[in-house]
């Protein structure tokens, strides 16, 4: 339903992720840090059209 909404706004769903990591869980949340950040290098700034030109 986030994305959806998120979809609606113009933000694209690959720029947000939702995971649950445990406290104890710090080298997979190292790990899904490091993921989503490059993800977001690969995708540029936001330009608030959804990922549209013009």
């Amino acid at each position: 339903m986030l994305k959806k909404m998120l979809g609606q706004f113009g933000i694209e769903e690959e720029r947000v992720r939702l995971d649950w990591v445990s406290a104890s869980e710090g080298e997979r949340f190292a790990s899904i840090v490091n993921e989503m950040t490059a993800k977001l290098k690969e995708l540029g700034p936001f330009s608030g059209n959804g990922g549209k030109d013009g």
